[in-house]
C-alpha cells in the first residue's frame, strides 16, 4: 500500500504506527467511517476519517479550535460524547492489553500516537495503525451496539500511563459512524 503526501514523512512511532503529514486524503480502498469531533462547548473541532485497509486502519484527521501543543488521541469503547466526554468510556481494548506503546503489555487497540496542534489551533495528518480493524460483525468490532468514539485529551500521552487513570481532561469527542 502506498500513502501519498505532498508534505512528506514527519515521523514514525514504534510498533507499526506511521504518521504522515497530509494536505489531502491518501489513496486507500476499503470501508470508511467518520467522526465529527466537538469541543465541550459544542463547537466543531473538525473531522476524522477512518479507512479500513488490509493492514489496519488509516486515520486521517483535520482538526481545528484546539489548544496548540501535543495531545493524547485515541479510540474509546462507547459511541457517546456527553458532558465531560467520560460517556465515551475507556480506551477501546478488545484484547485486554495495557495502555501505551512503551508498555511491555501494550498497547491497547485504541491507543493512537499524540497529535500536535499548531499555533493556529489546527492539526492535519494521517496515522496508520495496525492495532485497529473494523471487524464488522465480529465480537471485537468498533461498530457494536454501543459504538465507539474518538477522544482528544488536554495533554500529551507519555505512552506508559493511561490518560484516564492519570486524571487527564478530555477536550474533544466524536462518535465514529460507519459510512
Amino acid at each position: 500500500m502506498k500513502l501519498r503526501s505532498n508534505v512528506g514523512l514527519v515521523g514514525c512511532v514504534a510498533l507499526g504506527v506511521l504518521v504522515l503529514a497530509a494536505a489531502g486524503p491518501a489513496d486507500a480502498a476499503g470501508e470508511k467511517a467518520v467522526a465529527d469531533l466537538k469541543l465541550a462547548n459544542g463547537s466543531s473541532a473538525g473531522t476524522v476519517t477512518l479507512t479500513d485497509v488490509s493492514s489496519g486502519v488509516l486515520v486521517a484527521f483535520d482538526l481545528k479550535g484546539l489548544p496548540p501543543g501535543a495531545h493524547a488521541f485515541g479510540v474509546h469503547e462507547t459511541g457517546k460524547c456527553e458532558g465531560d466526554f467520560s460517556s465515551a468510556g475507556p480506551t477501546y481494548n478488545p484484547l485486554g492489553a495495557q495502555h501505551g506503546f512503551m508498555n511491555e503489555e501494550g498497547p491497547m487497540a485504541g491507543d493512537l500516537p499524540n497529535i500536535v496542534v499548531g499555533p493556529d489551533g489546527t492539526a492535519r495528518a494521517e496515522i496508520m495503525t495496525t492495532y485497529l480493524h473494523f471487524n464488522v460483525g465480529a465480537d471485537d468490532t468498533l461498530f457494536d451496539a454501543d459504538g465507539a468514539s474518538l477522544i482528544v485529551y488536554e495533554k500529551a500521552d507519555d505512552y506508559r500511563a493511561d490518560p484516564d487513570s492519570s486524571g487527564a481532561k478530555r477536550i474533544a469527542c466524536g462518535v465514529i459512524k460507519q459510512q
